[in-house]
């Protein structure tokens, strides 16, 4: 096998039991990976250099960037824009003219601490996102906020490397005209895929009935919008979310999302691997008190600067610091600022400050739980908690044929219903019927419909085929309620154990039942021809007979 096949190998080997690990002590898994890199990386083991995981890095930000836009909620965005415009602004502009200010006094010229100032100002969209989803704020005024500030942060990221590069030599810089051209068109495609082409497309390739033609449609979307964007000099970050915005609206977007979720998973143990690649542990050894003093001045002055920002946003004072103080890290894009500012330079003092920013970055994500311990006392408490009754109301997630066909039943059965998804066009039909209720949004986004509902449900009734999702969702409305009944779907026979140790008592399996209903039709099919053999003028006329207007007459039915 080649290198590349063999150093990929290694990596996974290392970082498996890593997680594991980390996994059991209630640690992210993502430090894990990062600390795979940090170990494989030259510092310590020196198996791997960084430019050897660079494109694979470069496909998972993207394909990362890429799901968040698939799940951003575009409508509240919309109603909070001016919000999150402001915090954005006010949080990246007072870090970069405080952190500039700050360079002056230390020797640096007001430029370079601009460049300092642009690396620390960027935040981790996905442990921030880890952090929201732990805490039930995902869904929350104070985490969309919050979130999306980050991956406003991550859009910057362009617009920001365009701006040094006229303060810094920072090598050629694309025209304005290109840049220009790059923004108006990525608003214009973001737009009109979201408001007339993506369902349309999305239903031509689900319709193949070719699944790996699912997940290459995913990813070509994914990066392609990821190298146009880079190619007009605003990075990949910005084509990429906007991609994920457009396909989001679909009524096929949950396709998308189970297509592109398993590549999406592997490719972001690589980014976050590579990422703790540029850790250097014998330089944070070498400057120890240098690093901590800086680590913490950093997170300290980033968090305080954000919580002001979010209170200027019209957070109350509470949120805004708890909310601040995580999004204290430095984010995964401050790696890619620090070595456009400092890493190609032949100035020792330079390398060593992007030494500095690539070491406190590392530890800032390292130190997200601690992060996520101080922000909890200042974040509001689920009101999950409050709600103790159980009604009759039966929750029916996902109204794709097969969650048509489950509300159909019960209420033929009499049982009252919610029903969830995120399409409107999909809950329109049931809006108007009596004992039902319709709940435009996510079903992992317990805090929205569980207090419209006002009870406990009776049953849960998970039917989109994503299990991992699934699985999400029977862990906390179990930690909730562990007398709750829930009903989940799995495509695949290899997930229906992992949905049973999540709390799914009853599962359904694609798979398993396609089996059973196949072999009772392939007994009577067999008994049929060796018992009545036609001849082929018989064959020939039932043939002729076997019409789209009577498909009886063309499938075998059971009686």
């Amino acid at each position: 096998m080649s290198s590349d096949v063999n150093m990929l190998l290694l990596l996974l080997a290392l970082g498996l039991p890593v997680a594991l690990l980390f996994q059991r002590l209630g640690i992210s898994t993502l430090v894990a990976y990062l600390l795979t890199g940090a170990i494989a990386g030259p510092g310590i083991l020196g198996w791997i250099k960084a430019d050897e995981l660079r494109p694979l890095a470069d496909v998972g930000a993207s394909l990362l960037l890429f799901t968040l836009g698939l799940d951003m909620d575009v409508g509240g965005l919309r109603k909070r824009g001016r919000v999150i415009a402001l915090a954005t602004v006010v949080q990246v502009g007072l870090t970069m003219l405080v952190t500039g200010a700050l360079g002056l006094a230390l020797g640096l010229t007001f430029s370079y601490g601009l460049g300092l100032g642009a690396c620390l100002a960027m935040s981790s969209s996905l442990l921030l996102l880890r952090a929201l989803d732990e805490r039930r704020l995902r869904n929350r005024e104070e985490g969309q906020i919050s979130l999306a500030v980050t991956l406003m942060q991550d859009v910057c990221l362009g617009p920001l490397l365009v701006l040094l590069s006229f303060l810094l030599p920072l090598g050629e810089r694309p025209p304005l005209w290109l840049m220009s051209v790059g923004l108006v068109g990525a608003a214009v495609v973001t737009y009109a895929l979201r408001r007339a082409l993506a369902s349309a497309l999305l239903t031509r390739i689900r319709a193949a009935s070719l699944p790996e033609l699912e997940v290459a449609f995913a990813v070509i979307v994914a990066l392609g919008a990821a190298a146009a964007t880079h190619a007009c000099g605003l990075g990949s970050a910005l084509g990429a979310f906007c991609a994920g915005l457009a396909f989001g609206a679909g009524d096929q977007a949950r396709t998308v999302e189970a297509a592109v979720r398993p590549l999406q998973g592997l490719t972001a143990i690589f980014f976050f691997v590579a990422t703790g690649v540029f850790f250097d542990p014998r330089f944070v050894w070498d400057h120890l008190a240098t690093v901590m003093v800086g680590l913490l001045v950093s997170v300290v002055f980033k968090a305080m600067i954000a919580a002001i920002a979010l209170r200027l946003a019209g957070l109350n004072l509470r949120s805004s610091i708890g909310c601040g103080i995580l999004l204290g890290n430095i984010g995964e894009f401050s790696f890619v600022l620090a070595l456009a500012v400092f890493g190609g330079s032949a100035d020792p003092e330079l390398q060593k400050l992007y030494r500095l920013v690539v070491a406190i970055t590392f530890l800032s994500f390292l130190a997200m739980p601690i992060l996520v311990r101080a922000a909890t006392p200042f974040l509001p408490r689920s009101r999950l908690d409050s709600i103790r009754d159980r009604g009759r109301t039966v929750v029916v997630a996902g109204l794709g044929p097969v969650g048509n066909t489950v509300v159909d039943t019960l209420r033929d059965l009499g049982h009252p219903l919610l029903l969830v998804d995120r399409n409107p066009h999909l809950l329109k039909t049931w809006r108007e019927v009596d004992g039902v209720r319709c709940h435009q949004g996510r079903i992992e986004d317990m805090d929205d419909w569980l207090p419209a509902l006002g009870h406990r449900p009776a049953l849960v009734v998970l039917t989109f085929p994503i299990a991992d999702a699934s699985a999400a969702v029977a862990r906390r409305l179990r930690g909730l309620d562990p007398a709750l009944i829930v009903l989940a779907r799995a495509p695949f026979e290899s997930q229906v154990e992992g949905l049973h140790l999540a709390g799914v008592q009853h599962v359904i399996c694609d798979e398993r039942e396609t089996a059973r209903a196949l072999t009772p039709l392939l007994r009577r099919a067999l008994n049929r021809n060796a018992t009545t053999l036609p001849d082929d003028d018989a064959v020939a006329s039932a043939d002729d007979h076997a019409t789209p207007e009577n498909p009886a007459d063309c499938t075998i039915r059971q009686d």
